[in-house]
């Protein structure tokens, strides 16, 4: 299956992202790249899908964004690409090559490095997993928000980007078996390495209030037993259209444009823009929060 990434042509947004650009003007190679990471509380729970929009919508607003996918189970972003992946996470950990050599073109002007499964999941070397984390940090030459997919297993890798990333985004079902596995899996991320908070987004929910009551509670349970706080990021409302728009290999943000689901998407994403923001102008903006 053939994609050709669509860029905008509406006058409004290549202004926006002209810019956008001018303002940025020559951005030094060391400039760190504010990384999100999103992280499944389970599987099947719609990571990737939700990462890749959340990439386009910012893309298609004029911002610089790169989309990793780290997923060591399945070659996810390919899919929803319709792309072949040109490296696997194996490779791409123990390689010499940096990663930015491996970036294509995305929606709107973005990037992305869809990734092969891995074969050696947990086994790549610590020195190894630390290179591969200062190169993440490295890409604020090419990005100003990198999203990384990470699957939802407890790799050394994962636990490695919960301990880096700026934002920590689980995202969950809201169902109890989803709520239970997304929290222990915060548990013992959070055993690995301290945090003071990680956000939740919640796919598939039927309603915002549902879905608060749900993040309260995993709050006021990390709250009393981690000293951790979980905060929502916002919600996604289910979709029956997600699968025509994965079969075309075209992003939802883009195909079903004026869905409800799509809206929560680009609320979600001018959100994290927002904190993106926030993290740049803040003292503590060197620090995982």
């Amino acid at each position: 299956m053939s994609f050709e990434p669509s860029f905008p042509r509406d006058q409004a947004t290549l202004l926006r992202m002209l810019a956008k650009r001018a303002m940025i003007g020559g951005t030094p190679a060391f400039a760190k790249a504010k990384t999100f990471v999103l992280f499944g509380g389970s599987s099947g729970v719609g990571t990737t899908t939700v990462c890749h929009n959340l990439a386009c919508a910012m893309g298609l607003a004029g911002h610089r964004v790169a989309t990793i996918d780290l997923n060591p189970s399945n070659p996810g972003l390919a899919e929803l690409t319709g792309r072949t992946p040109t490296i696997g996470i194996d490779e791409l950990l123990t390689g010499r090559l940096d990663l930015h050599e491996y970036l294509v073109p995305g929606l709107a002007a973005s990037l992305l490095l869809p990734t092969d499964q891995s074969s050696a999941t947990g086994q790549w070397p610590v020195a190894e997993v630390d290179r591969f984390i200062e190169q993440l940090m490295g890409l604020g030459r090419h990005a100003d928000i990198v999203l990384i997919d990470a699957g939802n297993e407890l790799t050394p890798l994962a636990s490695e980007l919960w301990r880096m990333a700026q934002l920590f985004l689980v995202v969950l079902n809201p169902t109890a078996d989803a709520i239970t596995a997304g929290y222990e899996r915060i548990r013992s991320l959070h055993g690995f390495s301290p945090r003071k908070v990680a956000h939740v987004i919640m796919n598939r929910a039927s309603s915002d209030s549902g879905h608060l009551e749900l993040v309260a509670g995993m709050d006021s349970t990390a709250g009393k037993f981690l000293n951790l706080a979980i905060e929502s990021a916002g919600h996604v409302e289910m979709a029956s259209e997600i699968g025509a728009a994965f079969h075309a290999a075209e992003p939802f943000i883009q195909r079903y444009a004026d869905h409800a689901a799509c809206k929560s998407i680009q609320r979600i994403a001018d959100r994290l823009v927002q904190m993106s923001l926030s993290l740049s102008q803040s003292p503590a903006s060197r620090k995982a929060i």
